[in-house]
């Protein structure tokens, strides 16, 4: 586990079922946004979940990709954004091994919960290749009270 605010640019990290790489941080930008390469595998993808405090911005560069968004699916591969407004359900279901993104929060939320769960990745080629333990997933669930961030039970997300 990383210090609150001990993400560094350009460095790998493993974090739930992705590799992430922060590439502007929201102490560069007074909190109002950060932007992420996150590339996630096939089989990692998060449950439905809901941002309560940020919008998110996918930017597809590499695989494919269907966004689930509230009761609406949209495909998309390389070259593709897709906005997920903040208060919304959604999720993601990869279509190839795996997808590389340009993923934007405009607020700092998520960022706090990348930086308090994600480990440094051994190699910039590291993925993860196991689900997250369940003492991860509550501590997910422990920093979204904190943090805005809600992931309703199996039952109720789809």
């Amino acid at each position: 586990m990383l210090e609150m605010g001990q993400l560094r640019k350009q460095e790998y990290y493993i974090f739930m079922g992705a590799r992430v790489k922060p590439l502007l941080l929201s102490e560069e930008t007074g909190g109002k946004f950060s932007v992420f390469e996150f590339t996630e595998v096939q089989g990692l993808e998060p449950p439905f979940h809901i941002h309560e405090n940020e919008d998110e911005i996918w930017h597809v560069i590499e695989g494919e990709v269907t966004f689930l968004l509230e009761n609406k699916r949209v495909d998309a591969g390389p070259g593709d954004t897709i906005f997920v407004p903040k208060g919304k359900l959604h999720t993601f279901r990869l279509k190839t091994k795996t997808m590389s993104a340009i993923l934007s929060l405009t607020a700092d939320d998520f960022e706090n919960i990348v930086s308090e769960i994600a480990v440094p990745a051994q190699t910039a080629e590291e993925m993860p290749t196991e689900p997250p333990t369940k003492e991860k997933l509550g501590r997910l669930l422990e920093l979204g009270n904190k943090y805005g961030l809600t992931i309703p039970p199996p039952e109720h997300a789809e």
